[in-house]
């Protein structure tokens, strides 16, 4: 016997990765290696790449690694998963987390890179400095930015949506199956799946009912406009509807927009009623950080 089983994937792609942003996202530790803020400098969650269904599970991860510190999340990503954003959007908005479209460079290697633990003041974090310049949202990154309860963007970063594709992945599944007559009349008394074989793929960009219906609710409880889920469904997939500062305040998409101005600013440190993730430690030695910009994304 021979069946056909169709299961839907948001956003899914089978392409290498060609440059960091397209591997799975990354998350660490930071610490400001301004030099003049120490004995108290910002801390902040670094994230960087696509997102997948395991990258809910790694914001969680680092969450509990920061233990009662409530860092800002400095956040790069083309996109991914609209589901797992959903998940991390409401793992952040449960934090009240601060969120800012920021890139993060390093003074050392990079979390990313293999063999790297960091050089940071408690073991697995880092050192290094923000940036927003040349940062960018893409996609289903701005529903991770949404969960923030403070949510920063600067026109020299780039936030941008645009329509979810469903990747349809077809199977077929072959059953070996046991009947037994009983009065005439011929029952089923086992069903073993013997083998199972891929039979392609569909995708398409109409949206599902329940996917509708989920980034509804998600804006709603969020507190932003519908009007950001006209945008991205009115944006061919093979797009990026960029959003203008304008059009993400009028949204709600964030709350400020910033100018040059990093929420994890050193200098913030040093100013009367300064944040709480400004961590009092003993001071470090100055390190000068060469940040470098990320590549440039066709």
């Amino acid at each position: 016997m021979v069946c056909l089983s169709i299961s839907a994937v948001a956003m899914a792609s089978d392409k290498k990765p060609v440059n960091p942003f397209d591997e799975p996202m990354v998350f660490a530790i930071v610490r400001s290696n301004a030099g003049f803020c120490e004995p108290n400098c910002p801390e902040w969650i670094y994230a960087e790449g696509q997102i997948d269904a395991k990258t809910p599970s790694r914001l969680r991860k680092v969450l509990k690694q920061a233990g009662e510190r409530n860092l800002p999340l400095l956040i790069v990503s083309p996109g991914g998963n609209v589901h797992a954003a959903i998940e991390m959007g409401r793992i952040v908005r449960k934090r009240k987390m601060v969120v800012q479209v920021g890139f993060t460079g390093f003074a050392g290697c990079r979390p990313r890179d293999q063999g790297c633990r960091g050089d940071g003041p408690l073991p697995g974090e880092f050192r290094g400095m923000a940036l927003v310049q040349g940062a960018f949202c893409w996609s289903a990154c701005p529903l991770v930015l949404a969960g923030g309860v403070r949510r920063l963007s600067d026109p020299a970063s780039m936030t941008g949506v645009h329509q979810v594709t469903t990747v349809y992945q077809r199977e077929k599944v072959f059953y070996r199956e046991r009947f037994r007559v009983v009065n005439g009349e011929r029952k089923l008394v086992s069903r073993k799946i013997v083998n199972r074989k891929k039979a392609g793929t569909k995708v398409t960009t109409t949206l599902p009912k329940s996917t509708r219906k989920l980034l509804t609710a998600y804006f709603r409880d969020m507190g932003i406009d519908r009007v950001l889920l006209d945008a991205m469904l009115s944006t061919p997939p093979d797009k990026i509807r960029r959003l203008s500062p304008d059009e993400m305040l009028k949204m709600r998409l964030v709350t400020e927009v910033t100018a040059g101005d990093l929420v994890v600013d050193p200098q913030v440190c040093g100013q009367k009623g300064a944040p709480d993730y400004c961590i009092m430690r003993n001071p470090a030695p100055r390190t000068v950080v060469t940040a470098q910009a990320p590549p440039v994304q066709n």
